[in-house]
C-alpha cells in the first residue's frame, strides 16, 4: 500500500473567499463533517485539502459554480492510478483514470486528449502531448504520483502532491515551504 494524494486545485486567488466558502460548508456539513487545509494561490491556482469524505466532489461542484471557475479534483491512490475531475460552472467536465500497467491507443487516447483540453489555457500544445503520451503509456511508471507530478508540471499547479491527512500530521511533504496553511474543521 503506497502513498494517496488528494487534493482540489482552484484556478483562483481568491484565498480570502475560499476560507469564508468552506467555513460555512464546514458549518453546515452533515455529521461526518469537513475539514480542510488551505495553502497560499501559487501561479493562479490555489490548493484545498479536504479529509478525505464522499461530498468532495459535490464540494469541487459547489466552488466551481460560485467562483465561476475551473476546480480540478486530483487523487494518486495507494501509488497505483492517478484521476482527475475537472469542473466548471457547477457542472463536472470530465473524468480519467490512470492506472499503472493499462495503455491507451486508438479512440480510449483521442478521447484523453480531448479530455487534457481542459488544461490548454495554461499547457501549450506540445508539453500537453507529451502529457498525453506518458498518461496513455505509463506502463513503465512506478508510482501513480509521477503522473501527478507530470500533470501538474504541465498546468503550473504546485502543491498537488499531498493530502490533508498528512498535513495533520505535519508531513508537509513536497509542499513548497513558503506556503502558508489554514486548517479548518467543522464546529
Amino acid at each position: 500500500m503506497g502513498a494517496s494524494n488528494l487534493s482540489l486545485q482552484i484556478r483562483t486567488e481568491d484565498r480570502a473567499g475560499v476560507i469564508a466558502f468552506l467555513e460555512v460548508a464546514a458549518a453546515s456539513s452533515p455529521p461526518v463533517g469537513f475539514r480542510f487545509s488551505v495553502a497560499e494561490p501559487i501561479n493562479g491556482w490555489l490548493a484545498v485539502y479536504p479529509a478525505f469524505v464522499m461530498e468532495v466532489e459535490r464540494l469541487a461542484k459547489a466552488l466551481s459554480r460560485h467562483f465561476r471557475c475551473l476546480v480540478l479534483l486530483l487523487l494518486t491512490a495507494d501509488e497505483d492510478d492517478f484521476y482527475c475531475q475537472s469542473y466548471r460552472e457547477g457542472k463536472a467536465l470530465s473524468f480519467f483514470k490512470i492506472g499503472l500497467g493499462s495503455r491507451r491507443t486508438g479512440k480510449a487516447r483521442e478521447r484523453l486528449a480531448a479530455k487534457l483540453e481542459v488544461l490548454s489555457e495554461w499547457c501549450a500544445e506540445e508539453p500537453r502531448c507529451q502529457l498525453l503520451d506518458r498518461l496513455s503509456d505509463p506502463r513503465d511508471v512506478v508510482l501513480s504520483s509521477d503522473l501527478l507530478r507530470q500533470f501538474c508540471d504541465c498546468a503550473g499547479i504546485a502543491n498537488a502532491a499531498t493530502s490533508f491527512e498528512y498535513l495533520d500530521r505535519d508531513d508537509r511533504g513536497d509542499l513548497e515551504v513558503e506556503t502558508a496553511l489554514l486548517r479548518i474543521s467543522e464546529h
